[in-house]
């Protein structure tokens, strides 16, 4: 299936890879800024504790957003 873009994109569609891999039987997600979250039992799970984390992004203060991004870049 073609990439498309997201809504509300316009313009050339960005290469998107998928955020979760499985490493010896447990799950992880990768976030933007390249840091593995996890592990997770099921990829399930690991769906989960990605929208979980979005949720946390959506409702964190800018300073607390700022803090976190800086700690998974380093």
């Amino acid at each position: 299936m073609a990439q498309q873009n997201r809504q509300g994109e316009t313009g050339a569609v960005p290469n998107r890879s998928d955020r979760f891999y499985s490493l010896e039987n447990l799950w992880f997600f990768a976030t933007r800024e390249g840091a593995a979250i996890g592990p997770f039992e099921t990829h399930e799970a690991a769906l989960l504790g990605l929208t979980d984390f979005l949720d946390f992004l959506n409702l964190a203060a800018p300073k607390t957003k700022k803090q976190l991004v800086k700690a998974m870049e380093d």
